[in-house]
């Protein structure tokens, strides 16, 4: 799919839309969090010290109920203990001035260890302004003295120039293994600078060292190795955030949009629609036939949806009032796609319980032309003329099987009753709605049973793309599951049979996304999937205490869920999972993706939307 700039730019405007609802602030680092001594038993200090469990007074606080040691999971002690001596080297790379005295508490002074900024003498990629080079690096010692990691360190913000206000740098620990004497941390490494004379970034992977001191309540940096390192440079930055300047001349943007959960909580009277994880959907479409892509936005129950119309200086302006879409229920997902084939795009919405059609006049305006009863818990809407009678048909993901006198922020994010993480089928059924169009008026029909598409339909779905992928001249279904298997369904002359075990496309995690493109240029269509990352889960389910008395196939596919994004190369007749060669799997908390060709090169590059909840920390689970 090739995308313009302003339609990139829009796509970009409706992912922090999403986020309004969030409110940013860093993770506390006021609680006291759990480190072991030798015999397990410790905690550790705010200070970054261990003290022993007699010494902490019992309560019901939260930072002490939700405690790794009580827990068991001494490694989740020392981990905490671990970032807390990576914030140290944090904060040197992001300093006015590099104050070597402070490595003199975390670094062993006979630390062994390779340099940190490698001199790669040929660039991996370049274009649009933009030069990327890779290397892997060969465990290879080149000091063993504290003075040697200090130089090694330095040269980060060194390699990254200018002001320290423009710097930062975070770690990421993704595995861990204790043992007697030390640990080994595997850790994720991303510095960057960002400022007006452009953007440098390093991401590279630390194999490091940590020996215990005697007592067992410390930890120092003994050694680190560095495996893979990767340089970005860029003279200006990719992306600029612009929403302010294309929303700021609307009054819905200042008292509506920009004021988030909080501040609605306290003042919408039913809150059951308002779910915490921010899962209401965009739209892109031209609603009046100006050649101008413009944005729908989907809104929590209680606050209308909002269209935005694209005026010739590209700023957005809201046309809710005007089009007649400004409602009021909580509304999942949207499309604008032209579904009585009049040349103009009308408005498919996947409420809290509904499917809405409204057709549009031409001129941006619409009116209900059906409403279909989903059931509480609809997701996304994808369409696609799948039995290639000239219509768009319609399919709806579902989610839980919710209940209205629940709220629905339990009732449609990771409920549905009972069911397993990796391999559920007991959630909200999905739907094919056939459009049988007649004479210009629509009607769609459920033909979910009749077409095979009943079959593996309940797994917590929230996304669907559709994609001639056997290149057979029909629209295949390929559906991302949150909490089951993913369904390949083939088309074969208007009937579906998931296909997606023999052809290796099930991709067993957290799908919450797909999308099509062929990334490699062979012809053959590709798949990219959303999933989540987890440091906490890469390092957690390797361990012998996660998840006792589980089979190995078990905990292998728990394991899965921690690894992150998935890209599957078709080859021949089945796909390879080559995510991790080709190292695309850390999406973060990742939603949605998609391929794009953002530099016009010929290439689909890959573009993914992630975040969570990150509110001030309470310490309430």
């Amino acid at each position: 799919m090739k995308m313009n700039r302003n339609s990139l730019l829009i796509v970009g405007i409706a992912a922090l839309l999403i986020a309004v609802f969030v409110i940013w602030s860093p993770f506390s680092q006021d609680a006291e969090t759990a480190g072991p001594d030798s015999e397990g038993r410790a905690f550790l200090s705010e200070s970054g010290t261990v003290k022993s469990v007699s010494s902490i007074p019992r309560s019901n606080d939260w930072n002490e109920l939700d405690n790794p040691i009580r827990d068991g999971w001494e490694s989740e002690a020392l981990h905490e203990l671990i970032k807390k001596r990576l914030a140290v080297l944090s904060e040197l790379v992001a300093s006015d001035e590099f104050d070597q005295d402070l490595l003199g508490n975390i670094v062993d002074p006979a630390i062994e260890g390779s340099v940190l900024v490698p001199v790669i003498e040929k660039e991996s990629w370049s274009g649009g302004g933009i030069v990327v080079s890779r290397r892997e690096i060969p465990a290879q010692v080149s000091y063993s003295d504290r003075a040697g990691f200090t130089s090694a360190l330095q040269m980060i913000p060194d390699a990254l120039g200018g002001e320290a206000k423009n710097r930062r740098c975070s770690f990421k620990v993704v595995e861990l293994k204790l043992e007697k004497q030390q640990v080994r941390a595997r850790v994720l490494i991303e510095c960057a600078r960002i400022d007006q004379n452009g953007v440098v970034e390093h991401h590279g992977d630390w194999l490091t060292k940590w020996k215990r001191s005697r007592s067992g309540k410390d930890l120092v940096l003994s050694g680190v190795l560095l495996q893979r390192f990767e340089k970005s440079e860029g003279e200006r930055r990719l992306f600029v955030d612009c929403t302010e300047s294309i929303l700021k001349g609307n009054d819905s943007y200042r008292r509506q949009l920009q004021l988030g959960y909080p501040y609605w909580l306290q003042r919408i009277q039913d809150t059951r629609q308002m779910t915490l994880l921010g899962t209401p959907g965009t739209a892109l479409g031209d609603v009046n036939g100006d050649g101008l892509e413009d944005l729908y936005v989907c809104q929590p129950g209680g606050l209308p949806n909002r269209l935005f119309v694209q005026q010739p200086d590209g700023s957005l302006k809201d046309f809710t009032e005007e089009s007649g879409t400004g409602w009021v229920e909580s509304c999942r997902s949207a499309l604008l796609v032209d579904l009585d084939n009049d040349g103009d795009q009308d408005l498919a919405i996947a409420s809290y319980a509904r499917l809405v059609i409204s057709r549009n006049d031409g001129k941006g305006r619409f009116s209900i032309a059906g409403i279909m009863e989903l059931g509480i818990g609809a997701m996304g809407i994808s369409a696609a003329d799948y039995d290639d009678d000239g219509d768009l048909d319609l399919y709806v993901c579902h989610y839980s099987k919710g209940d209205l006198d629940l709220e629905a922020g339990a009732t449609v994010i990771g409920s549905g009753g009972q069911f397993v993480y990796h391999d559920a089928n007991n959630a909200g059924r999905n739907y094919l709605y056939r459009n049988d169009l007649q004479s210009g008026s629509l009607a769609f029909r459920d033909v979910t049973e009749e077409v095979g598409l009943d079959v593996n339909n309940r797994r917590f779905s929230l996304a669907a793309g559709w994609e001639d992928y056997d290149n057979d001249g029909d629209q295949d279904l390929y559906v991302a599951n949150d909490f089951g298997r993913n369904n390949l369904f083939r088309n074969d002359n208007g009937r579906f049979v998931d296909v997606a075990p023999e052809v290796q496309g099930e991709d067993r995690a957290s799908g919450m996304s797909v999308s099509w493109g062929d990334a490699d240029r062979d012809g053959l269509m590709d798949l990219y999937v959303a999933n989540m990352f987890s440091a906490a889960g890469n390092r957690i389910a390797p361990q012998e205490g996660f998840s006792p008395g589980s089979s190995k196939e078990t905990r292998q596919a728990l394991l899965r869920f921690a690894r992150g994004n998935t890209l599957l190369l078709q080859k021949g007749e089945k796909f390879e999972d080559r995510s991790e060669e080709l190292g695309v799997t850390m999406g973060r908390w990742a939603w949605s993706s998609m391929f794009a060709d953002i530099n016009n090169d010929g290439w689909e590059d890959l573009l993914v939307a992630n975040g969570y909840i990150t509110t001030p920390d309470t310490g309430d689970l």
